[in-house]
């Protein structure tokens, strides 16, 4: 996976950071073809240890190696940021976003994440 790359060769250089947010093809909500294919059927959770249990298996599922975060059952995270379905950012040093991704999966691009973490820490 391009994320693990990344992570595995910048982590001593860069925090990185991955936040689980509300589930994007739940059962009960915008059910996927391909997700019933795949297995991946749970519905939208109602509490924080539900989200924490289904980003437990995703993370495993994808073998996402770098630390994973769990958003709030009410999405603040994926509120302030306008993260869904995912996206990639850089926030650097000052606390100031450096880089942000257009919105996955079609502009979901980990090539252009490196290329701005390699700018920020030359």
């Amino acid at each position: 996976m391009r994320l693990n790359e990344i992570y595995n060769t910048y982590k001593d250089q860069v925090e990185f950071l991955s936040i689980y947010i509300r589930e994007a093809h739940p059962d009960d909500g915008w059910r996927t073809a391909k997700n019933v294919r795949d297995g991946i059927r749970y519905n939208e959770p109602g509490t924080d240890d539900e989200r924490t249990e289904i980003a437990t298996v995703c993370q495993q599922m994808m073998d996402l190696q770098m630390p994973m975060l769990i958003d709030s059952i009410d999405n603040d995270a994926e509120s302030k940021y306008i993260s869904i379905p995912m996206r990639l950012y850089l926030v650097d040093a000052d606390s100031m976003l450096n880089y942000v991704g257009g919105e996955g999966p079609f502009n979901f691009k980990p090539d252009e994440f490196e290329a701005a973490i390699k700018e920020i820490i030359a």
